[in-house]
């Protein structure tokens, strides 16, 4: 049964990089808004995806530590869910971010490994650093979420509160961030929100540098020797 699990690794890890980039930039940039538009249906495929995403990192990972971060973010997000239906508070924030701040931080685990770890650069692999791009925006927003759940004057413009718009909103500040682009009608007050807007300017800076610089490497040592 491992070497078969192993086999299937070697053979689809590649593609699944791909696959994951397609599926996390849907989740974010797609569903999140058309959930905060109240559109029926989004909330059920916005479940499916997460299990194919969960289910690909699985195939990808090899690492325990990265399969426990995946289970425990499942157990949270699953507990979140029923206790939204019954009880709902800003408990379920809280375990919603905490969830897919393991997530992501699983994906940078895993995928990180993948890109630039040595061997051939084919276009999956450039997909996949595409990938760990998004999984460190969702990282930030994971954690710009749970400053603002503890604080309500963590962020002027905006409230964090268990609601549909929330992932939305909080993607958008992210990736402004990220980006350099800034969010403009939201900004951070909270001195660790701030801090963390810095950090990941910063990462959106140097990380195309830094990626283009360990692309050519590695596309020099790939090539034949005469």
């Amino acid at each position: 049964m491992t070497q078969r699990l192993k086999d299937l690794r070697e053979r689809w890890q590649d593609p699944l990089l791909t696959l994951l980039t397609i599926l996390l930039a849907t989740l974010m940039f797609v569903l999140a808004p058309l959930r905060a538009e109240h559109v029926p249906g989004i909330q059920e495929v916005g479940f499916t995806l997460v299990a194919v995403v969960t289910g690909a990192v699985l195939i990808i990972s090899g690492r325990r530590l990265a399969i426990c971060a995946l289970l425990i973010a499942i157990f949270l997000a699953a507990v979140a869910a029923v206790h939204r239906l019954y009880q709902p508070s800003m408990l379920d924030v809280y375990l919603d971010a905490s969830a897919w701040l393991l997530v992501s931080l699983a994906l940078i685990l895993e995928v990180g490994r993948a890109v630039f770890g040595p061997g051939r650069v084919t276009y999956h692999r450039v997909m996949g650093a595409v990938l760990l791009y998004l999984a460190m925006g969702l990282a930030f927003t994971a954690l710009f979420t749970l400053i603002g759940a503890a604080s309500d004057t963590a962020f002027s413009g905006f409230v964090v509160k268990d609601s549909t718009s929330l992932a939305d909103v909080m993607i958008y500040f992210s990736f402004g961030a990220l980006t350099g682009i800034g969010s403009g009608d939201i900004t951070a007050l909270h001195p660790i929100a701030r801090s963390l807007v810095l950090v990941e300017a910063m990462i959106g800076q140097l990380y195309p540098a830094t990626l283009l610089a360990r692309i050519v490497t590695l596309e020099i040592e790939d090539r034949p020797r005469f």
